[in-house]
């Protein structure tokens, strides 16, 4: 349900529109230029922007009026002439509510207009059992999340979920494979559970919301088109041209855990076989290592989480070491192949992934060259995500963050009843 726009331009000039849409464009305009250049007075906007001064004063009193931006009492440095005060993007004034579901954690965050993450949980839970105790679970720790935020005096505009499938402009999840889950109306439900409309909470798959967030969060911007691969029990890739996500005609795009190496090879719950994270997704690298994937009675967590892998590679111990290096041949083989496909200038390794990179990297680029046509002239740049596992939540606080710069009249504190 994420709409595609272009935030990234925030010097752009107005465009010919209606009168409302022009307010509209105007408004974003010069709030984009004060969350990207940092405290400006009302000449300095009004001479960046191409706006006329009073044009300007206008815009910049609705911005103040909707809590979006501050004014400080001093004079905008190097600027000569009467003291003025300068304006600031005011950071509490708009906050986005992350939340994702993956197969064995649940994660929320809160992060402000100013893009600092002002609260972070990751719960691990197996929530393959049902969608509805998923939900359950969600919803109580979106609540908590309000509140934290109401502590802080933050505005939430909004929520939006990271989901390790393909969801329908309708708020559902038409399909999770290694969730188990098929036409599960996540908007109603947890709509229903926080008090909320459904359109008021949107959907998108985590993989493209990681990707985003390299973009919006991170290095993306210096990495032209890219292939954010982001591996959990499931392999995905958002890929990113012109500073937008390539869904595809019906929200597959980038999929890339579904191709195949080996039709004969091991069953995956999509109903293929041989599939690229049968290899090198989470527990596929858990097994090989000799550690158990399975969730424990005890704790509800894997006795061989990434937490018991990392320290096995850390302390060298030979089958983990191997494990993890196996696993990224097969999937510089996988990856190659999307490559070769889209050209894209860039593969960013993201998920668990980043922290297995220092293993893991070297056999990836390896086998991501050798089967990649165009490294034999250009070679491929392949780049550690600094987010890692935690991107696609920050990608889903992000969204609503996105959207209030790029459309300022979107902002509406999110009222969820008995909550925040």
């Amino acid at each position: 349900m994420t709409s595609e726009i272009d935030y990234s331009d925030a010097r752009a000039r107005a465009a010919p529109a209606r009168p409302y849409g022009v307010r509209r464009h105007n408004l974003g305009l010069v709030l984009r230029h004060l969350a990207s250049t940092g405290p400006r007075s009302r000449a300095q906007l009004a001479a960046a922007t191409g706006l006329t001064k009073a044009t300007v004063s206008s815009i910049v009193a609705e911005l103040l009026d909707a809590g979006l931006v501050a004014e400080l009492g001093v004079r905008a440095q190097g600027e000569i002439g009467r003291p003025g005060s300068v304006l600031t993007i005011d950071a509490a004034g708009s906050a986005g509510l992350g939340l994702e579901i993956n197969v064995d954690y649940l994660a929320v965050c809160v992060i402000d207009l100013g893009r600092q993450t002002r609260f972070h949980r990751v719960d691990c839970v197996d929530n393959r059992d049902s969608p509805g105790r998923a939900i359950d679970r969600l919803a109580h720790m979106a609540r908590t999340a309000l509140d934290a935020a109401a502590a802080q005096g933050l505005v939430v505009s909004g929520l939006a979920v990271a989901l390790p499938g393909v969801v329908d402009a309708d708020g559902v999840l038409l399909h999770a494979p290694n969730l188990g889950w098929r036409d599960v109306p996540v908007a109603d439900l947890l709509g229903a559970r926080l008090g909320i409309e459904p359109a008021q909470v949107m959907l998108d798959n985590e993989a493209n919301l990681a990707a985003l967030a390299e973009l919006w969060f991170g290095e993306g911007a210096t990495w032209g088109d890219y292939l954010h691969v982001s591996g959990e029990i499931g392999v995905g890739a958002g890929i990113v041209s012109g500073g937008r996500v390539s869904r595809g005609a019906r929200g597959f795009a980038g999929e890339v855990g579904h191709l195949s190496l080996d039709m004969s090879g091991p069953a995956c719950p999509c109903g293929g076989r041989g599939c690229l994270e049968r290899y090198c997704g989470q527990e596929a690298i858990l097994q090989a290592a000799g550690l158990d994937p399975t969730p424990t009675t005890a704790t509800g967590r894997p006795d061989g989480s990434l937490a018991g892998l990392l320290a096995a590679l850390e302390a060298g111990r030979a089958r983990p070491v191997r494990a993890v290096r196996k696993a990224g041949t097969a999937l510089g083989r996988g990856v190659a192949g999307a490559v070769n496909l889209l050209d894209v200038e860039t593969v960013v390794l993201g998920g668990i992934y980043s922290p297995l990179a220092p293993w893991l990297a070297e056999p990836f680029t390896e086998a991501l060259r050798q089967h990649t046509i165009a490294s034999s002239w250009e070679p491929i740049r392949i780049e550690i995500s600094r987010l890692g596992p935690d991107a696609a939540v920050r990608g889903a606080a992000g969204t609503v963050t996105q959207r209030v710069l790029a459309d300022p009249t979107s902002h509406t504190p999110l009222a969820v009843p008995g909550g925040g």
